[in-house]
């Protein structure tokens, strides 16, 4: 009989299915498991908060394929899997409407400058004490990364009158011809940018791509919106660009330490609007992530078969 290790939140109705399809022992266990739990898993179910990591891989020898129920995988070293021979799958198609919805979530509260209006409806004031927000409507957005959920969010954007710059050197032509888009450079795409979302993996190439010298590249008055991953930017560079102004207004829901630090400068400044890392956080995405992390594994230890493998490389992974 195998033995699941299941680190995370799973629905009831996957890990049934598991325990009957794969008539295995399900282990429930905190993020990181003791090690004897990991000398008897022959796979394990995961999300962001575990880390696959060489000290991890040493202590489960038996150990055949990790799933993670996540878009991205900055959480698990794919080469050390690789090398020992453990299939490192991930769930990207799951998250993605979740994902979308809450980037645009963000640009609205941002654009409607919501921190301010509710600060003012909760110190008994009206609307005399804000000032006027901005529609979507009409503004250009800078997408980076046009894949599962910078498409998604192309089409929001769209259907609400805004016009959409993208750069993602690594899509096909006929990605941008279905959304009716230019293919740009990132140079170009910041020049013209209102608004500026990203929708990359975090990778070597990705980590601080936006910095002090991409945001002067920017338009001023820039709202800034990142739901992809923390270390995406430089905080630093991101927070003295918005004591000068020079970005208007940022929607955070990740950082580059989680969870964000309580005496964390983002949290005191006004035109930032703050989510917890919920970006995958509904309902339906974690039922979703859960039916397809648990099929993947099933394959992957009853046939062999690798659905989805992780991606080694930046282009097929942007979200």
């Amino acid at each position: 009989m195998k033995t699941i290790l299941v680190t995370d939140t799973y629905s009831t109705e996957s890990l049934e299915r598991l325990r009957t399809e794969l008539v295995c022992e399900i282990i429930r266990t905190e993020r990181r498991p003791s090690a004897a739990d990991l000398a008897r898993a022959d796979g394990m179910l995961i999300r962001s908060r575990t880390a696959i990591d060489a000290e991890l891989l040493a202590q489960a020898p038996k150990l055949k394929a990790i799933v993670s129920a996540t878009s991205g995988y900055d959480h698990v070293d794919v080469e050390l899997c690789k090398q020992k021979g453990v299939a490192a799958l991930y769930t990207p198609e799951a998250n993605a409407p979740a994902a979308a919805e809450l980037t645009l979530m963000l640009m609205l509260a941002c654009l409607r400058r919501m921190s301010s209006v509710q600060r003012a409806l909760r110190n008994r004031e009206w609307k005399d004490a804000t000032r006027p927000g901005r529609e979507l409507g009409g503004q250009t957005v800078g997408i980076v990364g046009l894949g599962r959920v910078g498409s998604r969010v192309a089409r929001l954007v769209q259907s609400f009158g805004a016009e959409v710059a993208a750069h993602d050197p690594y899509q096909k032509d006929e990605v941008f011809q279905a959304l009716n888009l230019e293919r740009l450079g990132f140079s170009e795409v910041l020049a013209s940018a209102d608004i500026l979302t990203m929708h990359v993996p975090l990778t070597k190439e990705t980590r601080h791509f936006i910095n002090a010298r991409t945001l002067e590249q920017a338009r001023d008055g820039l709202i800034f919106i990142n739901t992809s991953r923390g270390p995406v930017v430089d905080e630093r560079a991101l927070l003295a660009s918005l004591d000068t102004g020079e970005v208007a207004a940022a929607g955070l829901d990740v950082f580059e330490t989680e969870p964000l630090a309580a005496q964390s400068r983002l949290r005191k400044i006004e035109s930032v609007v703050l989510t917890p890392h919920v970006g995958a956080f509904t309902e339906a995405a974690l039922t979703r992530a859960s039916e397809m992390a648990v099929e993947a594994l099933i394959l992957a230890l009853v046939q062999g078969e690798q659905r989805d493998p992780i991606p080694l490389n930046f282009g097929p992974a942007l979200q």
